[in-house]
């Protein structure tokens, strides 16, 4: 296992997090894991077996294994093991990046006189998110909780991204060793805010001419190589030499696109720039199953679905007209055409991986990968798409993905099938190291409850920072809230001046509430929707016609 440490800066301030918020610990020593059904993945269902971990991987797995005496035994009678699942779409340890200032990243020092200017943010193709990862214990644990071992993390935003790293979903402060970087070039068709390309037709003439410029530079630099006598040296361009590996199909490319042109224009570029090209999200697949099984590349599905009315002419060309006074029916028609996304790419002979989407709570994952298989997804699809399948995009196949000796120890322990309707996850293993999973505690017969018998409200009077992802940059807000029962009031403080909170609502763990935003005269209406995690919040914020962003809100003490 080729394994790349990150430098210990931060650490400081992550320890004493880590230190409240982790619910297993480390374990050393090898494991022997008795009597349970194994669902190796590759090699078939083991109906009653053991698997011997040793140092971090699968030192034996099988019917008939002897277990060594030095090992611990957990006896897994009526438990399924599985291998632990790989999720392709996550910003796991990345920053929330504020709006870029002109000549680069926020914060950067000054470019020294004669040295090449920084890019800016979202145009960084030779960015190393290996060299900027701080993991926050609640986000790792959030994850490994729903049966995830590892995430390939990356920028979410952005023209040129940057170079993924496939993260263990482990506990620590000290190192986090990850388990391949980089992994691929990650783009997407988002512009730039505030300078060019700024529009969608500035960014595809933008990326399309630096591929033009990498093809120019890379033939520049074998010249060179072949005979330097009497040529001038090639220009220094780490913007062009980061992207000479792209264009020769070396270094794969992972292209966000979500909608039916996105995905068309995704394609094209691949076939016109000889792109190694694995297409990320498509939402809308099923309406461009052409072009994705034209590309002969596996595909990206995410399972964070769109809401109807998101999906390119959901009304009329998925089939669905909407009858004048019967909404309902309309929209359940919708929902099961978008659910049943992953079946129609599946049905078209393309290889599939199912993915979060980024946005998507991972506690709602293993629902939503369930409604795909209700909608017409085969079972042991859906299973490998989720494991190994993950693993060979990530160009891991040979560490993670399956249960077989010698590979890396990323399991799951579960009461039941998950790709059933009610099993739930009590253990993960990452690396090894044993993470129990416990399920939060029912509300106390007679204690708080909400005005309709259900969940108590939670209780978000204070103050907060919020962090959201906008499709022009990053916003960071202040939010004071003045709760009473389950409404509240309050402001958000922005760039723009202090903005007043209307219809602040509390369900159990939901929270809803919505600002106006003054736009050269006129006004847009921003509509939030989150859970509350203790001191955080997650959700979407619901930008009318600019389209949606995730937020994340800590708590001040």
């Amino acid at each position: 296992m080729r394994c790349v440490p990150i430098a210990r800066a931060g650490v400081a301030v992550l320890a004493p997090l880590l230190a409240l918020t982790a619910t297993a610990r480390a374990q050393d020593g090898p494991w022997a894991l008795t009597n349970a059904r194994i669902e190796t993945v590759t090699r078939g269902v083991i109906a009653r077996g053991t698997i011997v971990i040793r140092d971090g991987l699968i030192a034996a797995v099988g019917a008939d294994i002897a277990v060594p005496g030095d090992a611990r035994l957990l006896d897994l009678e009526g438990k399924t093991v599985f291998p632990a699942f790989i999720d392709l779409t996550s910003s796991l340890g990345l920053a929330s990046v504020p709006v870029p200032q002109a000549g680069g990243r926020p914060g950067a020092a000054p470019a020294a006189a004669g040295a090449e200017a920084p890019a800016p943010v979202g145009l960084e193709p030779y960015r190393a998110v290996a060299d900027e990862l701080r993991p926050a214990a609640g986000d790792v644990k959030a994850a490994r909780d729903a049966g995830f071992g590892a995430v390939l993390s990356a920028p979410s935003r952005g023209a040129f991204r940057g170079l993924s790293a496939l993260v263990p979903l482990r506990d620590s402060a000290a190192t986090l060793e990850l388990i391949r970087s980089p992994v691929a070039l990650h783009m997407g068709f988002q512009p730039v805010a505030g300078r060019y390309p700024g529009t969608l037709l500035g960014v595809i003439a933008y990326e399309r001419q630096a591929f033009y410029d990498a093809q120019r530079q890379g033939t520049l630099l074998d010249r060179y190589r072949a005979s330097p006598r009497g040529m001038e040296r090639p220009a220094s361009d780490r913007r062009l030499n980061a992207l000479v590996p792209v264009v020769r199909g070396e270094l794969p490319v992972l292209f966000a696109a979500g909608n039916e042109n996105e995905i068309r224009r995704a394609v094209a570029m691949a076939h016109e720039f000889n792109l190694t090209l694995t297409v990320v999200g498509a939402t809308e697949g099923f309406r461009a199953l052409d072009a994705l099984k034209a590309n002969r590349r596996p595909v990206v599905v995410s399972v964070d679905f769109p809401r109807a009315p998101e999906v390119t002419g959901w009304s009329y060309r998925a089939g669905i007209r909407r009858p004048p006074d019967d909404s309902a029916a309309a929209d359940s028609a919708a929902r099961r055409v978008i659910e049943g996304n992953a079946a129609a790419i599946n049905g078209a002979g393309i290889r599939l991986a199912l993915a979060s989407g980024g946005m998507l709570r991972a506690s709602e994952f293993l629902a939503n990968v369930r409604k795909a298989i209700a909608a017409g997804l085969p079972r042991d699809v859906a299973l490998e798409a989720l494991t190994i399948r993950p693993a060979e995009i990530a160009g891991a196949a040979e560490q993670l993905g399956s249960i077989e000796a010698g590979k890396i120890a990323n399991l799951v322990v579960a009461d039941g099938d998950l790709m059933g309707d009610s099993a739930k996850v009590n253990a993960v293993f990452v690396d090894g190291e044993r993470y129990e999973v416990i399920a939060p505690a029912a509300p106390a017969r007679g204690g708080a409850r909400g005005a309709g018998g259900g969940e108590a409200a939670a209780q978000v009077a204070g103050t907060w920072a919020v962090a959201v992802t906008t499709p022009q940059g990053g916003q960071n807000i202040t939010m004071t809230i003045t709760q009473s029962g389950e409404a509240f009031t309050g402001s958000m403080t922005t760039d723009m001046g202090t903005l007043p909170i209307t219809d602040g609502q509390v369900s159990g763990r939901t929270v809803t509430w919505s600002v106006t935003v003054p736009m050269g005269g006129q006004s847009m209406v921003a509509s939030f929707h989150g859970e509350v995690e203790g001191n955080r919040i997650r959700g979407t914020a619901d930008l009318g016609a600019m389209g949606s962003a995730p937020f994340t809100a800590e708590k001040n003490p």
